[in-house]
C-alpha cells in the first residue's frame, strides 16, 4: 500500500450479506458482531473495548466486498445481499474493506427467490427505509451514494516490492508470515467445529479461532495454556494448544489447516480471560487458511451452528460427559486412531482377542457368573443337586479348571478338585466353548461329535448329565478390548 493513505471526498461503496431475522432486522453471520440498524452504523470491537475500529491487528470493523459480482456474495434464501455506503476510517485489502461507518443503501431481490425470501426482504427494505432491486441493479443504486475504490488503489507502485522485500541495507528477506488470499474462501461468517467445541470466523484474509461459551463454562478455575508460535504450519486435526484447569486438561484441535498469524496476546498477562469472555476477547489465534474450500465444510455454519451444537451438547451429557471429545486424559486412554484402517485394525484385535486373560480371569468371570446364578436360584441348585455326581472342565486357552459339585441336593462351585475324589465326568474344551455352553450358544451333541468337547465318558452318559446341566445359564457379556481392561 503507498506509505500516505488517500483521502476520499464520497463514500466508498461495497456490498456484503446479512442473515435477516424474522422482523427484518439485518445480523451479520459472526458471534460478536451487532445488527445493523437503520441509518448510520459506527463499528465497536467486541474484543477491545480500546479499539477505534478498524484496526489493522484486530478484525474489528464493518466489513464488505468492493466486486458486486463476488461469488461469495450468494442469493440464497436465508441471507440478504445488498449495498451498503462506508465512510471515516477504513481497511482496505485487495477484494474488500472495513469501515469504520457504514450504512445500508440497497438490498437486492432474486429473480427466483420464493414467496417467503420475497416477504422478508421486503420487510428489511422497510425497516432500513431502501429500495430492493434486480441483482444486476445493485451496483447501479450503490453508485447513487458514494464512488467505488479507484481501480490503481490495489496496483502495486515499481517501488512498493522493493521496499516489502527489502531488509536493512536493501537485502531481500523472506516475509515473516505467509500471504493469505481472502479471495481463498467466504467472506465474514460464523461457525463451530462442533465435536472440537470451537467457535470460528472468517474475514478477509484469516480465520479466528477460540473456546466455546459452553466448555469455557466447564473450565471452572484459571487455566494454563499451551499455545502455537505465529508462523507454525498446520494440518487440519492437528493439537494446536491445550487449556490445563484442575479439572483435567482440554485439547484445541486446528478446525482448518493453515499458518498461525497470531495468539491472543491478553491472554498471556490474563488467561482467565479465556474463561470470562470466551467468544470474545478471550479468543485464542488467528489462522491464515491453507486449503478452505476443501476444510470450510469440517465447520458448521450460520444459524443451525448453534442449534447443532446445543443439540450436541445435551447429547453428550446424557451419556455422561459434554465435552469428553476434548478432554486429553480420557483421549490418551482410547487406542490411537488416524484413519479408517486403523479403527478396522482394532475392532478385528478385539474381535481376536481370547475373552479370558488367564486362569484366574476364568475362575473370577466364568465361575464368579456360575455361583451368584446358584446363588439366586434355590431351586435350581436342588434340581442340579439331585445328579449326584461331580463335573470337571478341563479348560485350555487358558488352561484353567471349573469343578461343579452336584451332590446331596447342594449344587455348588468347588475348587479346582472336588472333595472326596476324582470327578465323575470330565469335559476338556476350550474356554470360550465353555462360556458358549453356559450362555446356551452351544450344541453339545454337535461339540461332542466334531471333537470341540471331548468327554471322560460316553455319548449317553454324557449327554443325560448336559441334558439336566443345561438349566445352569449365565447371561453373555462383551469382550473388553485389551486396552481396557
Amino acid at each position: 500500500m503507498p506509505e500516505s493513505a488517500p483521502d476520499f471526498v464520497e463514500a466508498v461503496v461495497g456490498y456484503r450479506a446479512w442473515h435477516i431475522e424474522d422482523d427484518g432486522l439485518l445480523r451479520p453471520w459472526t458471534f460478536t458482531a451487532l445488527p445493523w440498524e437503520p441509518g448510520a452504523n459506527r463499528a465497536v470491537c467486541a474484543r477491545d473495548v480500546r479499539h477505534m475500529p478498524p484496526v489493522a491487528d484486530c478484525m474489528c470493523g464493518l466489513y464488505a466486498l468492493t466486486d458486486p459480482g463476488d461469488r461469495r456474495l450468494d442469493f440464497r434464501a436465508d441471507q440478504a445481499v445488498g449495498a451498503i455506503a462506508a465512510w471515516g476510517d477504513l481497511e482496505v485489502h485487495r477484494t474488500g474493506f472495513r469501515a469504520e461507518q457504514a450504512c445500508v443503501t440497497a438490498l437486492a431481490l432474486p429473480d427466483r427467490a420464493g414467496w417467503e425470501q420475497r416477504d422478508a426482504l421486503a420487510r428489511a427494505a422497510e425497516r432500513y427505509g431502501v429500495p430492493l432491486v434486480a441483482p444486476d441493479r445493485l451496483s447501479d443504486e450503490a453508485l447513487r451514494h458514494g464512488a467505488t475504490l479507484p481501480d490503481d488503489l490495489w496496483t502495486p507502485s515499481p517501488t512498493w516490492p522493493a521496499r516489502r522485500a527489502a531488509g536493512a541495507g536493501g537485502a531481500p528477506v523472506a516475509p515473516r508470515l505467509p500471504a493469505v488470499d481472502p479471495a481463498a474462501f467466504g467472506t465474514a461468517a460464523r461457525g463451530i467445529a462442533l465435536d472440537a467445541h470451537l467457535w470460528v470466523e472468517t474475514a478477509l484474509g484469516a480465520v479466528v479461532v477460540g473456546l466455546t461459551r459452553a466448555l469455557a463454562a466447564d473450565l471452572g478455575g484459571e487455566p494454563q495454556l499451551t499455545l502455537p508460535t505465529p508462523g507454525a504450519s498446520l494440518e487440519a486435526g492437528d493439537l494446536v494448544a491445550t487449556v490445563r484447569v484442575a479439572a483435567g486438561t482440554f485439547g484445541v484441535w486446528a478446525p482448518v489447516g493453515g499458518s498461525v498469524l497470531t495468539v491472543n496476546p491478553r491472554l498471556a498477562d490474563d488467561p482467565g480471560l479465556l474463561a470470562r469472555d470466551p467468544e470474545g476477547a478471550g479468543w485464542l489465534l488467528r489462522l491464515a487458511p491453507r486449503d478452505w474450500e476443501r476444510e470450510a465444510g469440517a465447520v458448521t455454519w450460520g444459524a443451525a451452528a448453534d442449534r447443532h451444537y446445543a443439540a450436541l451438547l445435551e447429547r453428550d451429557a446424557a451419556r455422561g460427559d459434554a465435552f469428553a471429545d476434548v478432554r486429553l486424559e480420557r483421549l490418551r486412554a482410547l487406542p490411537p486412531v488416524r484413519n479408517a484402517a486403523d479403527v478396522l485394525a482394532h475392532l478385528r484385535a478385539e474381535r481376536e482377542a481370547p475373552r479370558f486373560a488367564d486362569a484366574d480371569a476364568v475362575h473370577v468371570e466364568l465361575g464368579g457368573r456360575l455361583r451368584d446364578a446358584l446363588a439366586n436360584d434355590p431351586p435350581l441348585r436342588e434340581r442340579l443337586g439331585r445328579l449326584d455326581t461331580v463335573v470337571r472342565f478341563a479348560l485350555r486357552e487358558p488352561d484353567a479348571t471349573l469343578v461343579l459339585d452336584l451332590r446331596d441336593g447342594r449344587a455348588h462351585v468347588a475348587g479346582d478338585a472336588p472333595a472326596g475324589g476324582a470327578a465323575d465326568l470330565e469335559l476338556a474344551c476350550t474356554a470360550e466353548d465353555a462360556y458358549r455352553w453356559f450362555i446356551g450358544k452351544l450344541d453339545p451333541a454337535s461339540a461332542l461329535r466334531c471333537g470341540d468337547v471331548v468327554s471322560s465318558e460316553g455319548p449317553g452318559a454324557t449327554l443325560r448329565t448336559l441334558a439336566v446341566l443345561k438349566h445352569l445359564r449365565i447371561a453373555a457379556w462383551d469382550v473388553l478390548p485389551t486396552w481396557a481392561r
